[in-house]
């Protein structure tokens, strides 16, 4: 019920710490084992990797919810992605094959996977990888009630590689940032399923410790703020239109560049609208 550890006194204080907030949180276990048996579709997650029972015992997507609101986040996020992605892509998820939202460029493609990273900040995620199926960016998500769609982290690459990787993947995106064209992609996916978009405050961010704050690479806040976010109800609501500017406003040199742009996001959505239509009305 916890990830690796080869330290043995690591170990023990994980199993003690599983064990009494199994005791703790009875009632909210019972109900997420009743959820499983009712919603088998969604055994195998639980099944492949057994950590992930932690996001009710520890936290999920946001810091703030107690016991009864992960349990609630999570049949939510389960059951609206059945509704939405349709039986046939959920399996497909579940096998932990990526399913392909749109070919952005020859070289770059947006995939919705199960979130490989961290269960705690989401069940699901949107990858942009390369050729080689090699992850640029992705961004975790989960699903809750009223329709709403929250991004709970964005993780780009690490390394020696890693400006370089980011570098030549705007270059690729005719001069979008990575991690902003994941935003992109989740305004028109959102907008596709008729979700309120959503990101997490930064002190609200799974991996968010006011003792260790330097583990999250850049602030939530200003990068939901660089994306004409507004805080509202808890989170940064943020608006689901693509930033578009008349050709006639942008210097000649780079109108080409910007058509090429335009040209992506267009060929994005139409993917991505296809995608998901397709499977809510199988």
């Amino acid at each position: 019920m916890f990830p690796v550890e080869k330290r043995k006194l690591k170990l023990l204080r994980e199993w003690l710490r599983y064990r009494v907030r199994r005791l703790v949180f009875a009632t909210q276990c019972r109900a997420l084992v009743n959820f499983i048996h009712e919603n088998p579709l969604w055994q195998p997650v639980f099944v492949q990797y057994p950590y992930r029972v932690n996001t009710l015992l520890s936290q999920y997507c946001d810091k703030h919810f107690n016991a009864t609101q992960r349990l609630d986040a999570i049949k939510t996020n389960f059951a609206m992605a059945e509704k939405h992605f349709g039986v046939a892509l959920c399996e497909t998820l579940i096998s932990q094959q990526p399913v392909l939202l749109a070919q952005l460029t020859d070289e770059l493609a947006l995939n919705l996977t199960l979130n490989h990273i961290d269960p705690y900040e989401g069940f699901f995620a949107i990858a942009l990888t390369d050729a080689n199926q090699r992850t640029i960016y992705s961004a975790s998500f989960t699903f809750l009630t009223d329709n709403r769609l929250l991004i709970a982290s964005i993780q780009g690459p690490k390394g020696d590689e890693a400006q370089d990787l980011v570098r030549q993947a705007t270059k690729l995106l005719h001069g979008v940032r990575p991690m902003f064209m994941l935003v992109n992609a989740f305004k028109v996916f959102a907008e596709t399923l008729n979700c309120r978009l959503e990101g997490i405050p930064h002190k609200r961010q799974a991996k968010y410790r006011w003792n260790d704050s330097a583990k999250l690479l850049f602030n939530y806040d200003e990068f939901w703020q660089e994306n004409e976010g507004k805080l509202a109800e808890n989170y940064w609501q943020i608006p689901t239109a693509l930033e578009r500017r008349p050709l006639e406003d942008i210097q000649s040199k780079k109108r080409s560049m910007y058509r090429k742009r335009y040209d992506m996001f267009d060929q994005m959505t139409a993917e991505i609208q296809s995608l998901l239509k397709e499977k809510n009305h199988e």
